[in-house]
């Protein structure tokens, strides 16, 4: 049987290679084969039965993803205001500028076309503008006027996958709330005891980290806090999950068991009643209460499947090995759960188990005095070296002292906050707040007490090794292999030496000579940056929100991390937010950069040209010096960039009146590429312009179901009269421009021809 199931999970996995979902016809076809195969090994001797287990984990996988794809929203219902009754199902997030909001929709207007959103994330900016505000709370329904959008993230190499984080929470529509009207209903139970909980941590110190210890909510956290526990490689612990769930069941387990060892004093009465199959049943419903608190986040869910999963091996003495065990709490997720590969968390929460089965089977166990201690040490920095290359690669960075950190105070959480933090919340449902609020400040104390060196640790530039100043994760990957591999030292150490013979030739290498213009998926706005050996030119640097970050750290930091390139030349085409925004952000990142235009950059007019590390540039528009410091969208920097023989037409926001000034002061505008002009707007891409330029091929940066209607029909109409391609940003994620110099050609790896169905658009 576990055979089969390692062919279903086998196929499952093939199912997410896939660049289209299947279509009904391809799934019946599917369903028929593997019905075959399984029919065939039952009625002949022919080995088919595993083949069945391929094409039914296929199956499974096609049939879920068909299922999440079919159900796009239709487009009348982005881009206008839309009034919806809705049941609040989560407050996820909150600062004194915004709150986000899960719901579920009850009831929408009936004019618009079917299907209609169902899961929505809504961001509520500036609650209390019109007057003060109450925060929604979960199980209330409320009248809003909402703005949706599309569940689409913005799509580029080194930046998160957010666009597979929603579809694996299966949210069908993004937005802003507008305004909002309570009309109702009975806050959950959830909800009120988390109220009562906040209350009651009103004057305790770290009440966010105690909040999302004991009920799994983070909202709470201020941004200190958080970049503490991420700087340490403490996050996990912020988060309900197997540990968490593992301790509170265990606690359960071994209070029932001596309970129950007390009711019965004779060994022999004890034995006859086996309470080792009796406990378990006890100590469950604990555990299923921990993770109600937690609001069966997707996470705790997770855990607490594969904790039945060994439970009930345990309880029905099911004498099978870890491993087994482990797959089939593996396969159990993926039946309830089949979006969980898309999550990070899934990997990691598996990882962490594997790492302990590995290491139980790696190495003996510890004998004498420390024993446990010695054992735990050896978890810790085994677990920490072999996810470096997932840290680095997932959030650009690794906590060298996490080991450690870790060691320290997962014990200290584990058997002193956790516990105390329990039997307070305990006062807490009672309402017997003072009560709760000493257990509270007896919890937290130890933590509080710690929480100071923990900041200065975290501040140190040694502890956080950003992901740019370590080799590749792929090398990282192989070393970190070669080092855990059950091989004796001296094979390893050759293996190792031989590793870093290569990873020092390839870095001396020379760097590669072709350029590559990449123009980012930064949604409403622009930035583009041009490789070339190992350094990059920027141009604009997308757009920012008052208080909710922007473009530039969202999306430009971890590309240029990513690909680990050094900016040394920055332009800024005009001072709009969405091409300005990000701005600051860089600059302060990289003092030396020069910059040319907006605010506060040199210059950048017409006669301006230069030559950077063999592209040549040269500005065509504004001429007019009073123009200078780029302030509207006709006095955009337009520039030509020459990469070799072949040209890029770079033109900001320009509209039509510039567009015709280019044309009579004969500019030489002629382009193998051409930036579109203000993101498509019908102000611009006038069609005696575009056949001047002559392009092979025109770019589009915009923003998704865009409020400012981009690209407008008669753009696009302009340009496909000219049989010009255009390549669209929001129908494909980043593009990229490959050239040596000579000959060039366009990719969108994460577009519905070269990605995998999860990252093509949900909707056109």
């Amino acid at each position: 049987m576990d055979r089969w199931l390692c062919a279903f999970l086998g196929g499952f996995a093939l199912s997410f290679f896939f660049h289209h979902p299947a279509d009904v016809v391809q799934l019946t076809l599917l369903a028929i084969l593997a019905s075959f195969c399984i029919v065939l090994n039952y009625c002949t001797r022919l080995p088919s039965f595993f083949l069945g287990g391929v094409l039914c984990g296929i199956l499974w996988g096609a049939g879920n993803a068909y299922l999440l794809t079919s159900r796009h929203v239709a487009a009348d219902w982005f881009a206008q205001d839309v009034t919806l009754t809705l049941q609040v199902s989560e407050v996820t997030a909150t600062s004194p500028a915004s709150w986000r909001v899960a719901a579920h929709v009850i009831s929408s207007p009936t004019d618009l076309s079917k299907p209609a959103p169902q899961q929505l994330r809504l961001y509520w900016y500036e609650p209390h503008a019109d007057g003060p505000q109450r925060m929604p709370r979960q199980g209330e329904h409320w009248r809003m006027v909402t703005r949706l959008k599309a569940p689409q993230g913005t799509r580029n190499q080194g930046s998160m996958r957010y666009h597979r984080h929603l579809l694996g929470q299966n949210i069908q529509a993004l937005g802003t709330i507008r305004r909002g009207e309570l009309l109702g209903g009975t806050p959950t139970v959830r909800q009120r005891l988390v109220s009562e909980l906040q209350r009651a941590l009103t004057d305790v110190p770290l009440a966010g980290v105690l909040l999302a210890l004991l009920v799994g909510e983070r909202f709470a956290l201020s941004n200190d806090d958080w970049q503490v526990v991420q700087r340490t490689g403490l996050a996990h612990l912020l988060a309900i999950s197997g540990m968490h769930l593992s301790l509170v069941t265990g606690f359960a387990f071994a209070l029932a068991w001596q309970l129950l060892a007390r009711t019965q004093r004779k060994r022999g009465r004890r034995e006859q009643l086996n309470l080792w199959s009796l406990t378990p049943w006890l100590a469950l419903p604990l555990g299923l209460l921990y993770a109600w608190l937690a609001g069966f986040a997707i996470a705790t869910l997770r855990a607490l499947l594969m904790l039945l999963v060994i439970w009930w091996h345990k309880a029905y003495a099911c004498r099978v090995s870890s491993w087994r065990v482990l797959l089939r709490a593996v396969v159990v997720v993926i039946l309830l759960q089949p979006m969980a590969p898309l999550s990070l968390g899934f990997w990691l929460s598996v990882g962490a188990v594997l790492s302990i089965l590995w290491m139980s089977w790696r190495w003996p166990t510890y004998r004498g005095r420390w024993a446990k201690l010695r054992a735990l040490w050896r978890f810790e920095w085994l677990i920490t070296l072999l996810f470096v290359p997932v840290m680095a690669a997932s959030f650009g960075g690794v906590a060298s002292a996490a080991a450690l950190t870790n060691l320290l105070v997962v014990p200290l959480v584990s058997f002193w906050v956790l516990p105390m933090g329990l039997v307070g919340l305990g006062f807490a449902v009672l309402a017997q707040t003072a009560w709760a609020q000493w257990w509270f400040a007896l919890a937290i104390w130890p933590l509080a007490q710690l929480w100071p060196a923990l900041s200065n640790l975290a501040a140190q530039p040694w502890q956080w090794l950003p992901a740019v100043n370590l080799p590749p994760w792929p090398w990282l990957a192989v070393g970190v292999t070669l080092l855990v591999l059950p091989l004796r030292w001296r094979w390893r150490l050759l293996a190792c030496t031989a590793l870093s013979f290569a990873f020092l030739v390839t870095q001396a290498m020379p760097p590669s000579a072709t350029y590559q213009l990449h123009v980012l998926d930064v949604e409403q706005g622009s930035a583009m940056v041009l490789e070339r050996q190992g350094h990059a030119l920027l141009i604009d640097t997308g757009a920012s929100w008052e208080g909710h970050g922007s473009m530039a750290e969202r999306v430009i930091m971890p590309f240029l991390d990513g690909r680990r390139l050094r900016p040394e030349i920055g332009f800024i085409t005009h001072t709009d937010r969405d091409h300005e925004g990000g701005y600051a952000t860089v600059a302060a990142a990289y003092p030396q950069l020069r910059w040319y235009g907006g605010h506060k950059g040199a210059p950048c007019l017409a006669g301006q040209q230069g030559n950077w590390r063999g592209v040549s540039w040269q500005v065509l528009h504004p001429r007019q010096a009073s123009e200078r410091g780029n302030h509207s969208n006709n006095s955009s920097c337009v520039l030509l960039l020459k990469l070799g023989q072949v040209k890029v037409l770079v033109t900001g926001d320009i509209e039509k009146r510039s567009e015709r000034q280019l044309l009579a002061e004969l500019a030489p505008l002629q382009a193998d590429i051409l930036l579109v002009p203000h993101h498509g707007s019908k102000s611009s891409s006038e069609s005696y312009f575009v056949r001047h330029v002559q392009p092979a091929a025109a770019l589009l940066s915009r923003g998704r179901n865009s409020a400012y209607g981009h690209p407008h029909e008669q753009v696009v109409s302009t340009y496909k009269n000219l049989k010009i391609a255009l390549v669209d940003t929001a129908r494909g994620g980043q593009i990229t421009l490959h050239s040596d110099g000579v000959t060039w050609w366009l990719e969108q790896p994460f577009s519905a021809a070269l990605g995998y169905w999860f990252d093509a658009e949900t909707s056109q």
